[in-house]
């Protein structure tokens, strides 16, 4: 059997409920994540690739099955523990990536560095530049 990609097994209607979830769980993971939580996401890469990643691997088990206008040949508990072994996997390697990163060089900035700002702080260019005073 050809490895194809989990729209390509769905029917079309399929495909546009799992985008269409996806896309509500962005809007709102994303949305909570920035204004409720206050984590620094700002390219959503866990509401997008984590959380939506997730749905979508369960989903392809779901919608590709014959019964929902799929082309078939997908189970529904495989896709669902390769999706689990997949998220404790990303998990874990970069608990491990983060915490040898923590040791050898740290990950937060100084107290007067975050006053400042990353983009001051590390690249020493202004995130805003029509307040640069210098021009």
């Amino acid at each position: 059997m050809a490895v194809c990609a989990g729209s390509d097994l769905m029917h079309p209607l399929g495909a546009l409920v799992v985008g269409g979830v996806a896309g509500a769980i962005f809007v709102k993971m994303f949305t909570l994540v920035q204004n409720k939580w206050k984590i620094d996401d700002v390219l959503g890469v866990w509401p997008l690739h984590g959380l939506c990643g997730t749905w979508g691997g369960i989903a392809a088990g779901i919608f590709g099955t014959q019964a929902l206008g799929g082309i078939g040949g997908v189970n529904v508990w495989a896709q669902l523990i390769g999706t689990l072994m997949g998220v404790v996997w990303a998990g874990l390697a970069g608990w491990a990536v983060y915490g040898a990163l923590k040791k050898a060089v740290g990950l937060r900035l100084t107290q007067e560095e975050e006053y400042d700002g990353a983009d001051l702080s590390i690249h020493h260019i202004s995130a805003t530049p029509e307040r640069e005073v210098n021009w």
